[in-house]
């Protein structure tokens, strides 16, 4: 229990840390950890989402959000199959944990969204393509079609 409070906090602070810094730099660090996630076994990959998944709620939104644009950024310069992998384990774990996400409420889905909306047309496609083809193979597929933002689902369309 003891490790698992200080694994947990170790987390908090790296998320905000990395939230704070520059952009650029936050952008290569973010490059750097999903390269190096990508080489890790099951297991392994599995606590770092958890911790991950645990953590994200301490963060205050902006912080968080300026995060995630950084993760967006950084998975749409990896290959297709690449992105297909990380999203499967994230929606993997949530569903398997949907108590993971509580906190999510449609104010912050729907932040995502404009982020996610942002980006250039060709990450923005890469992105939602590996996006919705994890979403159909996950083994609830239902529990996130329930909660994407119309707007995700009208770009998504849009791209086909």
């Amino acid at each position: 229990m003891a490790k698992e409070i200080q694994t947990s906090t170790f987390v908090e602070n790296i998320l905000n840390i990395l939230s704070n810094l520059p952009t650029g730099l936050r952008n290569q660090i973010v490059k750097n950890r999903l390269n190096e996630f990508l080489l890790f076994d099951c297991d392994e990959k599995k606590t770092i989402i958890k911790d991950i998944l645990a953590n994200y709620g301490k963060i205050n939104n902006q912080s968080l959000l300026k995060l995630v644009e950084s993760w967006f950024d950084s998975l749409s310069e990896l290959r297709s199959d690449q992105i297909n992998s990380i999203f499967y384990q994230y929606l993997l774990e949530i569903s398997l944990n949907p108590d993971l996400v509580k906190n999510f409420n449609q104010d912050f889905l729907n932040s995502l969204s404009k982020i996610l909306i942002s980006f250039p047309k060709t990450k923005k496609i890469r992105l939602l393509h590996c996006f919705f083809e994890v979403v159909f193979n996950v083994p609830n597929p239902h529990l996130f079609i329930n909660v994407i933002p119309p707007i995700i689902i009208e770009e998504g369309t849009k791209t086909y």
